[in-house]
C-alpha cells in the first residue's frame, strides 16, 4: 500500500527553491572597483609614480582605497597591492624646541626616521654623548651615498650640530634594520 502515501511535493518544490535562489546568488554581478598593484618589484624608499603600478578590479570593500603619491615605507614584489601601511610619509612636522638642518645622510632614510648625531671636535677630544635627530624630509630617492636630507635636532644642540657639519666631523648614526 505503499503507492497510496502522500508524496513529498512541498519537500521536492522547497528543495527546488533552496537550489534556484542559490543559483541566482551565484550569477549576480558583484560590485568591483579599480584597486593599483605594483607592476614591478618596488625597493624601500622609492618615489611611487603611476607607471610603476597597474589597476586590477577586486571586489569592492576588500582592500582600502590608496593614491599613488609618497615613498614606499617597505619594499615591494611585483604583484602587491598598494595600501597606506606601505606608504612612509614624505615629510614629518618639527618637534617643539627643535630646530631643521640640512645634513648629509647616509643612504636609505625615510621621513620619520629616528637617526642618532655623533659631532666630533677639532683634535681627539673625549668622546660626547650623541645627539638625538629626526628625519623630516629625505631630499633624494634614498640610493645615493652622500645625499642630503632634513634633520631636525634639538635647539640647544643646533650650534653644535651646525659646527660639527662645517668642519666635516659629524656623523650620521642609522640603526640597523631600520
Amino acid at each position: 500500500m505503499m503507492w497510496f502515501a502522500p508524496r513529498p511535493y512541498l519537500k521536492w518544490a522547497g528543495a527546488a527553491a533552496i537550489v534556484g535562489v542559490s543559483w541566482l546568488i551565484q550569477v549576480m554581478p558583484s560590485p568591483v572597483t579599480l584597486h593599483p598593484f605594483a607592476r614591478v618589484d618596488i625597493p624601500a624608499g622609492a618615489r611611487l609614480s603611476g607607471d610603476l603600478f597597474e589597476y586590477r578590479e577586486i571586489p569592492e570593500g576588500v582592500l582600502p582605497e590608496a593614491a599613488i603619491h609618497g615613498v614606499s615605507a617597505v619594499p615591494l614584489s611585483r604583484g602587491d597591492p598598494l595600501t597606506a601601511a606601505v606608504i612612509a610619509r614624505t615629510e614629518t612636522a618639527v618637534p617643539d624646541g627643535w630646530w631643521a638642518v640640512e645634513l648629509e645622510t647616509p643612504p636609505g632614510l625615510l621621513a620619520g626616521g629616528h637617526v642618532l648625531l655623533v659631532a666630533g671636535g677639532d683634535g681627539l677630544s673625549a668622546a660626547t654623548e650623541p645627539i638625538p635627530g629626526v628625519v623630516i624630509r629625505p631630499m633624494a630617492e634614498g640610493r645615493e651615498p652622500g645625499e642630503m636630507a632634513l634633520i631636525a635636532v634639538p635647539g640647544d644642540q643646533l650650534a653644535r650640530v651646525s659646527t660639527a657639519s662645517a668642519y666635516g666631523t659629524l656623523t650620521v648614526a642609522v640603526a640597523p634594520g631600520r
